[in-house]
């Protein structure tokens, strides 16, 4: 069907399944000639390229609601209305020393929230407490206070505590890795979506924003591994990495795909998001290039 011409190509069973981007050529080239570039820079001209693609807010959110007594245990619920509603929990990135939920002046990450919201859904960003002043397992707790809150909390703001998506994006989605993982046979939620984080932090290049949360000690690295835990888990499970990210991501990718598929079958594909950098695959939540919000959709068993 090529409706968002987002047509799907199998690749290899259990392997990949590509989609064609629907960013406009001027917008693809511009991510295009960021490429795999990170950092404060790379950030904001992908914010930039992305920003006049983004509709207008579908909803008022109601923000700052408090799940914890950290400052930083905050979020922000996004909601069309009453009802008994899915709901998509995200976590942001910020390289474990820092993000927030949102920033002003920039679209994301209200766009994930309002995308929830104007496809029927409950949106809830949260934010949680950063290394190196909190290393790990803070936000193993965090995210679970968080989730906590909202099945407490969720139906009065439209919400169904038993439909609920978790989301995380680059340090986010390690840190919902390592939630799920540690909650293997129980995660509370419904469904989960990976999208380009740090699953091994033992493989994973060292660097001092990942050896802040994660420590150096190569034994302790390994038993940090969200990779045995993650294969425990029998909720649907989105995959995702972007094209043009820094090799090391799709390496992570790739083995999360590997401890997954060798316990699982049928084994879920990881989701390759054509012409996106690491940021641009959750900026572009609610343009017109719809091949992650659309597995996101269908993520939920139906």
């Amino acid at each position: 069907m090529l409706r968002h011409l987002l047509p799907t190509l199998l690749l290899l069973p259990g392997l990949a399944w590509a989609q064609i981007s629907a960013l406009p050529p001027p917008v693809a080239a511009e991510i295009a000639g960021i490429g795999p570039t990170m950092g404060p820079e790379a950030v904001a001209r992908t914010g930039a390229a992305l920003a006049p693609l983004i509709p207008p807010d579908a909803v008022q959110p109601v923000r700052d609601a408090r799940y914890g007594a950290d400052a930083r245990h905050r979020l922000d619920m996004f909601s069309p209305g009453a009802g008994a509603r899915p709901v998509l929990v995200f976590v942001h990135g910020g390289g474990f020393v820092g993000g927030d939920k949102t920033r002003p002046g920039v679209h994301y990450y209200d766009n994930i929230g309002q995308f929830a919201a104007r496809s029927g859904w409950v949106g809830v960003n949260i934010t949680y407490r950063l290394a190196p002043a909190h290393p790990y397992p803070a936000v193993i707790e965090d995210i679970g206070a968080a989730l906590a809150w909202v099945r407490a909390n969720i139906a009065e703001h439209g919400g169904d505590a038993g439909r609920i998506v978790l989301m995380g994006q680059s340090a986010g989605a390690a840190h919902v890795a390592d939630y799920l993982a540690a909650h293997a046979d129980a995660p509370g939620v419904a469904a989960a979506v990976l999208v380009s984080g740090v699953y091994d932090a033992a493989t994973y290049p060292a660097g001092p924003t990942v050896s802040s949360y994660y420590g150096r000690d190569p034994d302790q690295l390994r038993a940090r591994s969200a990779l045995p835990g993650l294969a425990r888990l029998a909720i649907p499970l989105v995959m995702a990495r972007a094209e043009l990210e820094p090799p090391p991501f799709r390496d992570q990718a790739a083995a999360l795909r590997d401890a997954v598929c060798a316990a699982r079958r049928p084994c879920p594909p990881i989701l390759e998001m054509a012409g996106h950098n690491h940021f641009s695959t959750v900026f572009a939540i609610g343009s017109p290039d719809r091949a992650l919000s659309d597995a996101i959709l269908a993520s939920l068993p139906r």
